[in-house]
């Protein structure tokens, strides 16, 4: 492939262009184009229970000050904007519907959904994996709460890379650098100017302890790189499944389903003359 095809590729790859709005706002075994009251139902309902969810941590916190330096309350808070949003979006797919049920290119409210989307998925399983090997609670037995910010936010995105029609691209992994990053630099900062935790500990996290670069340095970087590509290669695995049963079911059908083909998460379209407009199916 010629390099400048691979640079265009590997920017549509990396990119969130996409032809089929309807794909963010449906069921994913929805072969219509057509906004489905359970899912607003559906859509309404996980909003609210997550906004529920931060109230009630801060009604119960006893030291609610500190509550937002931790990465499991700043998970939370995004993955709940993203169900916000991705709320809004069937609404919005129901009072200004697009010609034919495809554009050019995503609106920007689905553009910062699938962004959103794509980095609570990895947040969400980081914090519940990390937590729950016990690196997070090795100073403090497990609280009744722990289940609703460290466990109920990874069910949410497993349930909903099944229940949503979102498509996913490998590549994406990198959107969440854009929340960690940051976070690990607050941290940096924190520690620098003398912040504490209310136990007065100094490192946020024993993971994320400045005071011991040997240790903290090599995790942050492993964590960042391959730890996140390994995230998002699972995510990304359950999307090829969820494309895969839903293929299966419908395959006793005799008429093309063309509404399910932009699910699929090849690469590259070619043909025997050469690349077909570059079209991305995923």
């Amino acid at each position: 492939m010629e390099p400048a095809l691979k640079k265009q590729c590997l920017s549509l790859q990396l990119g969130l262009d996409y032809q089929n709005p309807y794909d963010f706002g449906i069921f994913s075994w929805q072969s219509k184009c057509r906004v489905s009251g359970y899912y607003l139902i559906y859509r309404f309902v996980v909003t609210a229970l997550f906004l529920s969810i931060i109230v009630f941590g801060l009604a119960i916190s006893k030291h609610p000050n500190y509550w937002i330096i931790y990465f499991s309350h700043v998970g939370i808070l995004l993955q709940t904007l993203h169900l916000i949003i991705a709320a809004a979006i069937p609404v919005q797919l129901l009072l200004n519907p697009p010609k034919d049920g495809v554009e050019n290119g995503l609106p920007p409210l689905s553009r910062i959904s699938w962004f959103l989307y794509n980095v609570t998925n990895l947040t969400s399983l980081w914090i519940s994996t990390i937590f729950w090997a016990g690196i997070s609670v090795v100073e403090r037995e497990p609280k009744e709460s722990d289940f609703l910010t460290h466990g109920l936010n990874s069910i949410m995105s497993i349930c909903d890379v099944f229940i949503s029609k979102r498509p996913c691209r490998l590549l994406h992994f990198t959107h969440s650098w854009a929340i960690f990053v940051p976070y690990v630099v607050f941290t940096i900062i924190y520690w620098a100017a003398g912040g504490r935790r209310e136990n007065g500990i100094s490192a946020i996290y024993p993971i994320l302890d400045w005071d011991n670069l040997r240790v903290t340095v090599p995790c942050v970087t492993v964590g960042l790189t391959l730890g996140l590509l390994l995230i998002h290669g699972f995510v990304w695995i359950l999307h090829l499944l969820r494309d895969r049963v839903i293929a299966c079911v419908n395959s006793h059908k005799s008429e093309p389903q063309a509404s399910l083909q932009s699910q699929w998460n090849p690469g590259l379209v070619v043909d025997e003359v050469g690349i077909v407009g570059l079209e991305i199916q995923t």
